[in-house]
């Protein structure tokens, strides 16, 4: 009966940050926005003597090292329950600052599933990107495109297996934050 109630708790509070957060006003930022990118640049590959030093410095201009963490690696390592405090619920901050650490400001490029998109305040886009097809919990991943994407991301449908190119920029309660760079359609849900 505990696990069954703690899972409602857990799913209704999930379902509820989603749903804040699709709503919130974007902050405004006196930077420039993200280009759209047809072909990404090339970027570094992280070596262990990066992740191992201290704080990543990040390269000039739109170079960001590039993590090889697929969407099913980082929920795996960092995602579920166990990393979740019911009482604050937020990832546990030592499970945040290792996030922090290893997958802030790098460019991550993952394979998932439409969720929900939404228009936010400022014109750009939110894609809610599921690790699985199916109903969304803690496998979700928030992904902000800028509104010259607006057309190709309505044309996705709720299932819609889809790859993404995004730069990893912070955690929200229990959600990756990321800036989407481009998005292409691999198959129908």
């Amino acid at each position: 009966m505990t696990t069954k109630w703690t899972g409602s708790i857990v799913g209704a509070i999930v379902v509820l940050a989603i749903g804040v957060l699709l709503w919130l006003p974007v902050e405004q930022s006196s930077e420039r926005p993200v280009p759209v990118v047809d072909n990404p640049t090339t970027v570094p590959e992280l070596s262990a003597a990066d992740t191992a030093s201290g704080p990543r410095l990040l390269p000039p201009g739109d170079e960001y090292p590039k993590s090889n963490v697929s969407i099913e690696a980082y929920f795996a390592r960092f995602g579920g329950v166990a990393a979740v405090d019911l009482k604050t619920k937020k990832i546990r901050e030592d499970v945040a600052a290792r996030i922090r650490e290893e997958m802030v400001g790098t460019q991550v490029t993952w394979n998932g599933y439409v969720d929900r998109i939404a228009d936010t305040s400022s014109g750009a886009v939110t894609l809610v990107l599921a690790k699985k097809d199916g109903a969304a919990g803690l496998d979700t991943a928030l992904i902000r495109f800028p509104a010259a994407l607006h057309d190709q991301l309505h044309g996705y449908e709720k299932g819609d297996h889809v790859r993404v190119v995004a730069i990893f920029d912070d955690i929200m309660t229990v959600f990756p934050l990321l800036r989407g760079k481009s998005v292409e359609w691999i198959s129908e849900g």
